[in-house]
């Protein structure tokens, strides 16, 4: 997926429509995923869901192979996003249904998606070398193919009973929504590092290599985390972690928006295990303890869609809009002042975690 901006631009589309292209899957794909997540808790029939969405998604990817026309590809990756928005929440939701027939922890399980990111960018490098963006396609379409029997394999029975349902919208206690806050702005605050870390490394005069570089030190970061995540997570309340995650953020921010040392910019990436693993590590347990488990999918797309559909896509256009009047260092710093005001919601959710308990 890294690289599919370059497979549409190979295409001949126009900056405008790459970015029409890229921008409205986040929407579509957390938007769908609320409606997912309501027929899968409503009927009971999350795994089946699971399996038809997958496999309706992977079977609308195949004409991208050879479609051209922006028209075309505008449908059919907003069909796609559609079917597999619910796709992250309903296999989150079965994960902690089920967490302790597959070994009891989720961290654990879940770095295993962080790897597979970074073996896909590297075998997808060469690749595109040997055979051109053209290729992109296929690089994608080939694991889709592969998830459809792999979620046949999970576990197929949803915890709670169906008559004490709750749609996704109507779940939203007061800790919930001070954790849904708190989430929208420490993803608000990622959209520098999301679309112009490069450039600000750039515009430092550093090598073009230290982008590559630091995103791989990020992701293995979180990857150290998820791993001892177990650990962590014995020894602090989920609220405590996410305060933590919140400071380190806003740290993490402030002194890349002041550093000049190359090899400080970089080390201070490995902020990321705080900004994303911990943080989410500790949104599942909340997850897990503020929503009905009868409802346990539409939590994890009410999470999805807040968090990374809106704050993640705001985010992006927020720093797309201040990147020239403040600069990138200007702009780290702004982003070091979103995620401090997370702290103030954090806080709220707390103190209303500590009263529940």
């Amino acid at each position: 997926m890294p690289y599919f901006p370059l497979y549409l631009a190979e295409l001949g589309f126009d900056g405008w429509q790459i970015g029409v292209l890229i921008g409205m899957q986040p929407a579509l794909r957390w938007g769908g995923a609320i409606w997912w997540a309501y027929v899968a808790d409503r009927w009971r029939i999350r795994h089946r869901l699971l399996l038809a969405t997958s496999l309706g998604g992977t079977l609308l990817f195949v004409p991208m192979l050879w479609l051209q026309d922006f028209t075309a590809v505008l449908a059919t990756l907003g069909l796609v996003s559609l079917l597999h928005g619910g796709l992250i929440p309903m296999l989150d939701a079965t994960v902690m249904d089920h967490l302790s027939r597959l070994g009891g922890d989720y961290g654990r399980l879940r770095l295993w998606g962080s790897l597979a990111f970074v073996v896909g960018a590297l075998v997808s490098a060469p690749l595109m070398g040997w055979f051109s963006p053209r290729i992109v396609p296929l690089l994608v379409l080939v694991p889709m193919i592969a998830m459809v029997p792999a979620f046949a394999r999970l576990p197929r029975e949803q915890v709670g009973h169906g008559e004490r349902f709750l749609a996704p919208w109507t779940l939203l206690t007061r800790p919930l929504t001070a954790f849904l806050v708190t989430a929208f702005l420490i993803q608000l605050s990622c959209g520098a590092w999301g679309a112009f870390f490069s450039l600000h490394t750039t515009a430092l005069g550093f090598s073009t290599a230290v982008p590559g570089i630091t995103w791989g030190l990020a992701v293995s970061a979180e990857v150290a985390m998820l791993f001892w995540g177990r650990t962590i997570v014995e020894h602090f309340r989920p609220a405590q972690l996410i305060i933590i995650a919140l400071v380190a953020t806003v740290f993490r921010w402030s002194l890349t928006a002041v550093a000049r040392n190359e090899m400080l910019v970089i080390g201070l990436q490995l902020g990321h295990a705080f900004t994303f693993s911990a943080f989410h590590l500790a949104a599942l347990i909340l997850l897990s303890r503020l929503v009905p488990p009868q409802s346990s999918t539409g939590g994890q797309a009410l999470y999805g869609l807040v968090a990374f559909g809106i704050g993640g896509s705001s985010g992006l256009l927020l720093a797309g809009a201040l990147v020239q009047p403040l600069g990138t260092a200007g702009l780290f710093g702004f982003e070091a002042v979103i995620a401090l005001a997370g702290l103030v919601p954090a806080a709220w959710l707390w103190k209303l975690t500590r009263t529940r308990a």
